[in-house]
């Protein structure tokens, strides 16, 4: 797989502006910073997919855990997300 940079997800993505403030707000991480993951994970999941209804959902998903896997310290799962379901972060640089 090639390496792209992406950039912050169109207006016409079917995620919410406010969403993803939301997801920022909470991690306590720049606006910026998750529209590049929601993004990144939106093209990973869309990349080879003939049914892309529920993407964006899944991709918000998958930024939260990102996100909420930065804040756990090391060896504590987070409370609600299931041991494992996260993918491990890319190497810091490629961040």
């Amino acid at each position: 797989m090639t390496e792209h940079a992406f950039a912050t997800p169109a207006p016409s993505s079917l995620v919410s502006a406010p969403d993803l403030e939301a997801l920022a707000r909470e991690a306590q991480v720049p606006l910026t910073e998750v529209a590049q993951l929601y993004a990144r994970e939106l093209a990973v999941l869309t990349a080879e997919a003939h049914i892309t209804t529920f993407h964006p959902i899944l991709a918000t998903r998958q930024v939260r855990a990102l996100l909420r896997q930065r804040l756990q310290p090391r060896g504590v799962p987070a409370a609600d997300t299931p041991t494992g379901s996260a993918r491990p972060l890319p190497p810091a640089e490629l961040r």
